[in-house]
């Protein structure tokens, strides 16, 4: 399925300051994404993502993954990207719970 539609991503002035109250104070540029380019990225990174979380589990051990969250934000272009930044909460969430005997 294909088509023309483009969704604007505001893109924050690097002057703007963390403490603005809303987007209109913040400045910056706003860029037009294709909705096709933005889905396709978004369903590659999802399947990517549940590839790595089937990695996770070990079936000899008595602890599971029984939830993982991902902290993702989106690029100028509106592509997912983990936020890896200093100062950032932490991207990657596992929560554990002991398997039953």
């Amino acid at each position: 399925m294909t088509d023309d539609w483009t969704v604007q991503i505001l893109v924050p002035s690097a002057e703007a300051g963390a403490g603005a109250p809303g987007l209109r104070d913040r400045g910056g540029r706003v860029v037009d994404a294709s909705v096709e380019s933005l889905r396709e990225n978004w369903r590659e990174t999802v399947q990517k993502l549940i590839e790595i979380g089937d990695g996770v589990q070990d079936a000899g051990s008595d602890w599971g993954v029984s939830e993982i969250e991902v902290g993702l934000t989106l690029s100028a272009k509106g592509q997912l990207l983990f936020i890896a930044e200093a100062g950032a909460e932490a991207s990657v969430k596992i929560t554990l719970t002991r398997r039953r005997p």
